[in-house]
């Protein structure tokens, strides 16, 4: 027995080393790059061979990096590359996607099932009374809202069909879910919702273990972006401090910490838990 043979290897190697999740079904939104690309390579370490991990993002070429990333992390697990842009796809496009699992994980039945809401844009970083582009905040809450209650919807409902399976519905929350920021109206209304909603699920679904879990200030491409575009000055240079000062956390970093969380499992379905918390 493969699993069995892997565990003992993990008990023998060093005895710390947690044994795998077992066999997994996982779908990480905004796959491509930064902290999405590092849940992926994170996940795979720990899932037990004959897992699925499906990576949805716009970029194909990102998801092409993430897949072999995912590939040297363990070689047994399979990952799907789902080139889509969240904000326009289809409910049947977002079903489709699913159904990849039990196709390409039909060898094996999953003990568990994951999902990463990951993808998220910041918005036009501007004061609330600039922001006057109606297309742009339409489109805004139908990528970090819309999408997101809908694949929610999809993966929980084809979940709940799955008998003794595990289900951890994990959200990229923000210290901007609870606190707020000038010139990130949008991004802080965003991650607020998102809390919120992913509040009502842990409510509601008793089965279903639910995260918010806020990363950390990323070193990655949002926090460039926060850097050069955010229109409120002050707010501006803080987060150019947290760059010269190095205080910004890499990703792997961030994903160790909430893998570590999700083992450990001492929070509260629905709790809002932050990097610096745990």
């Amino acid at each position: 027995n493969m699993e069995l043979r892997q565990a003992l290897v993990l008990l023998m190697s060093d005895g710390v080393k947690e044994l795998p999740w077992g066999v997994s079904w996982v779908v990480v939104t905004g796959a491509s790059k930064g902290l999405g690309a590092a849940i992926c390579e994170g996940v795979a370490g720990v899932v037990a061979p004959g897992s699925v991990i499906i990576g949805v993002a716009r970029s194909q070429h990102g998801l092409d990096n993430t897949q072999a990333m995912v590939h040297k992390a363990n070689p047994d697990v399979k990952f799907i590359s789902i080139g889509m842009d969240l904000e326009t796809a289809s409910k049947e496009e977002l079903q489709k996607t699913l159904d990849k699992l039990p196709q390409v994980g039909q060898s094996s039945r999953p003990t568990r099932c994951l999902l990463f809401h990951n993808a998220g844009s910041l918005g036009n970083l501007v004061y609330l009374r600039d922001l006057k582009d109606q297309d742009h905040i339409n489109s805004y809450f139908r990528l970090n809202i819309g999408s997101v209650v809908l694949l929610n919807a999809l993966f929980i409902d084809m979940m709940l069909k799955q008998p003794d399976v595990s289900i951890d519905v994990i959200n990229i929350s923000s210290l901007c879910a609870v606190q707020p920021f000038k010139s990130w109206g949008l991004y802080c209304a965003g991650k607020a919702s998102r809390d919120m909603l992913f509040k009502v699920l842990a409510e509601e679904e008793p089965r279903i273990r639910v995260l918010n879990y806020a990363p950390g200030p990323l070193d990655n491409e949002m926090q460039e972006t926060a850097r050069s575009a955010t229109g409120d000055k002050e707010l501006r240079s803080a987060f150019a401090s947290l760059k010269d000062e190095g205080k910004l956390i890499p990703c792997n970093v961030s994903v160790n910490k909430l893998l570590n969380i999700l083992k450990l499992h001492q929070f509260k379905s629905g709790d809002h838990v932050d990097y610096y918390d745990a």
